[in-house]
């Protein structure tokens, strides 16, 4: 209030001045102005794409959570496919599992040059899930800390706070405020870039009990600078709800959206429905397959559309999942036909993907803003 009152008696004194002469010292003419321009001030802020230039891929090994060892494979072929096109930054635990991660890419012949080996704590490898949520605030990087652990993760407290670590040690600026305001995870999160942004239902709702729809929109709104949150329904027996396991969004007007075969799964309806919203939306729609683990006790849900996008500064990649089936070149030839500008390089995920997640979750680029 005593601010509305003090920028409404300014007012009066310009225009006071004008009608009736008076003398206005430099000093306090430029007082006044640092005064109105503070408070005119808008944050310009934009939340950039995946398909937008990238600096860096971030992975963190896993060390101390309870996959290790059998999962290294996955990760150094991760390591050898991104090598090329971008810098690599990995996070470990402990200065052994540094010095093992060295020697075991020397023994694959993978350069170290353009490799970073982090001593960072954390308590598992989904770094896209805790990452941080990078924006441009004007005109420069920027990250916001949202809460990861919400209701779900809740021996995870050292990932929560990995955002505002590494914008520490990277010298970005970073809001932790956010960490208070909403649970989300980056698995759950996709921006074209130019204002809107996906997110599917269940894990944001499951995150955010005290929270409706619209005020989780208007969160997201104010701290990544939307114009609209587009919400899609989340597959029913997928145990992350995230919105990476069933899309992705290639460019600012395409999306790969999973299609199941089998009519009577579970989800099929529910991906077909959120074809239709896109469409609907105007957007060019590509369907890829969405498999099951042929183990039944597993029953894990396969996906393609769990990629990565790398559009380096080096060379343009996409990573995408392979599980050994006969639908993995199937799923090569459309994204080398949706893509052809980039090198299309698949992944066997059988390691991880029986944890409900696959190359998008094991992985977390950072934007190139110029």
């Amino acid at each position: 209030m005593r601010s509305k009152t003090v920028i409404i008696g300014i007012i009066l004194i310009l225009l006071f001045s004008s009608i009736f002469p008076i003398t206005i010292s430099n000093e306090i003419s430029s007082q006044i102005e640092r005064y109105v321009n503070d408070r005119l001030t808008v944050d310009i802020i934009r939340s950039p794409s995946e398909f937008e230039q990238a600096t860096e891929l971030m992975i963190t090994w896993p060390t101390l959570y309870r996959l290790s060892i059998e999962e290294e494979p996955y990760f150094i072929d991760i390591v050898r496919a991104a090598e090329e096109a971008v810098s690599v930054r990995i996070n470990v635990n402990n200065f052994l599992y540094k010095n093992r991660i060295i020697n075991l890419l020397e023994e694959e012949n993978i350069p170290l040059d353009n490799i970073t080996i982090s001593i960072t704590p954390t308590n598992s490898f989904w770094i896209r899930d805790y990452g941080p949520f990078f924006i441009e605030k004007n005109g420069e990087l920027s990250i916001v800390d949202f809460n990861y652990i919400g209701h779900r993760y809740r021996n995870r407290l050292i990932d929560d706070i990995y955002p505002t670590l590494y914008g520490v040690g990277n010298n970005i600026g970073f809001d932790f405020k956010a960490n208070f305001a909403l649970c989300i995870q980056g698995g759950n999160y996709m921006s074209d870039g130019q204002g809107l942004a996906m997110v599917a239902n269940y894990s944001l709702e499951v995150g955010n009990r005290d929270k409706t729809i619209e005020e989780m929109s208007d969160i997201l709104k104010q701290y990544l600078g939307l114009d609209e949150v587009l919400i899609l329904t989340s597959q029913a027996d997928d145990m992350t709800g995230h919105i990476d396991m069933f899309s992705k969004l290639i460019s600012k007007d395409t999306l790969l959206v999973g299609q199941w075969e089998d009519t009577n799964d579970i989800n099929y309806q529910i991906l077909e429905n959120n074809a239709q919203i896109l469409i609907d939306k105007g957007y060019n729609i590509i369907r890829i397959p969405m498999l099951r683990d042929p183990d039944e006790e597993k029953n894990t849900i396969w996906t393609y559309s769990n990629s990565l996008i790398i559009n380096g500064t080096n060379k343009k990649i996409v990573l995408v999942p392979q599980y050994g089936t006969v639908e993995d070149s199937s799923a090569i030839i459309i994204y080398e036909q949706a893509m052809p500008e980039y090198e299309i390089i698949g992944i066997n995920c059988n390691l991880v993907i029986d944890y409900w997640g696959a190359i998008h979750c094991t992985t977390m680029t950072r934007p190139l803003i110029n």
